[in-house]
């Protein structure tokens, strides 16, 4: 399992977990009383919706960075691999053959 998959998991078991304790705190107010204290239920479902949320922003981050990285993109200036490598031969521009053939005086 790569690190981007357990952020993933993680972050989804923490928004699971806090989710579920600020149900059990709104929904059964009685019940979380018997359970622990209402006020330490809602900081610990709230800290548990933070750490989901920092787990999952970083999850998506790496997964554009991921995607950006198999995404084919061509530099500036910079060749094209699929187009041909040499121009056609202009004799107007070939100064080197012109220089070479010139009688000497």
């Amino acid at each position: 399992m790569t690190v981007r998959h357990m952020r993933l998991a993680i972050g989804v078991f923490f928004l699971l977990a806090g989710v579920g304790l600020l149900a059990l705190r709104f929904g059964a107010p009685d019940a979380a009383a018997r359970i622990n204290d209402p006020t330490r239920l809602l900081i610990g479902a709230l800290l548990a919706v933070v750490l989901g949320g920092v787990n999952l922003a970083k999850w998506y981050s790496g997964w554009l960075w991921f995607q950006q990285k198999a995404t084919p993109v061509r530099r500036p200036l910079q060749p094209d691999r699929d187009g041909r490598t040499e121009g056609e031969y202009n004799p107007e521009l070939d100064f080197g053959k012109d220089a070479q053939n010139k009688p000497s005086q």
